[in-house]
């Protein structure tokens, strides 16, 4: 093992420099990753060379992509998903009744990505891709996460400290205090111009949110009246799939440590 440290050490810094991978981001070269990671040369340099030898990672003349040995686990891991299985019928079934792009987003630290997506069929759409990362702290499906997690909350306030006061933080309270007590959000062109979304969140056994089922739109369709129409329905679809993963229906986890 590289420098003597322990496995997990090594793992952990493995983990990282993939992480640096997304769609938007399929091509890396060294000092990308160096970038990215913040990790000395010498350790990106050698636990790329690990990486590429295991076929983690593909070497393209100065760059790097992800490995082909990675989908085998992708896979495996959407087709072992409970979540996954469970929700790719539902989305699929919000875009046929809304006529508007649907999908599945899981938290990652205070990103979220898109783990279904459901293209809407129309000619202006909401367009996302699997993989995809967004902030938390932007659109309903960061959103319910927030409303359902205060240390999600605290995290994002942190990163966004300028937004925490004032007029900002009152209209957040007020965002999540809607999802808490309505089951789904609608936010209007919070993270780019002329795009609307409205999402619910979804629960796992233990009572916390393992993922936000969204919708989104272009604007001028996905407006008040539409998610006035659609949002209940949205949060029914998350209910529903919330029990099929054997949520009981009871106070989420986060709400009942910081009662």
């Amino acid at each position: 093992m590289p420098d003597g440290q322990p496995s997990i050490l090594v793992m952990e810094k493995a983990v990282r420099v993939l992480d640096c991978f997304s769609p938007e981001h399929t091509r890396l070269s060294l000092s990308d990753i160096r970038r990215l990671t913040g990790m000395p040369n010498s350790t990106v340099a050698r636990l790329v060379r690990t990486l590429v030898e295991s076929e983690l990672l593909q070497r393209t003349g100065d760059d790097y992509c992800v490995g082909l040995r990675v989908l085998s686990w992708s896979s495996a891991a959407a087709a072992g998903s409970d979540l996954l299985v469970a929700a790719d019928p539902v989305a699929a079934h919000l875009r046929d009744v809304t006529g508007e792009t649907a999908g599945v987003y899981i938290r990652r630290g205070t990103t979220r990505v898109a783990v279904i997506v459901k293209l809407s069929p129309r000619s202006i759409i909401f367009r996302c891709d699997v993989g995809q990362l967004a902030p938390v702290s932007q659109g309903a499906g960061g959103k319910v996460f927030m409303a359902h997690d205060e240390r999600v909350l605290n995290a994002v306030l942190v990163e966004t400290a300028e937004q925490a006061t004032g007029e900002p933080r009152a209209a957040l309270e007020g965002q999540l205090e809607f999802v808490r007590a309505n089951g789904w959000l609608l936010t209007e062109e919070e993270r780019e111009a002329g795009l609307s979304s409205m999402a619910a969140p979804v629960f796992d056994a233990s009572g916390a949110v393992v993922a936000a089922l969204a919708v989104g739109g272009p604007s001028f369709r996905l407006d008040r009246a539409m998610a006035e129409e659609f949002g209940p329905m949205v949060a029914e679809s998350a209910k529903a799939l919330s029990r099929r993963l054997g949520y009981p229906g009871q106070a989420d986890r986060s709400a009942e440590e910081t009662a």
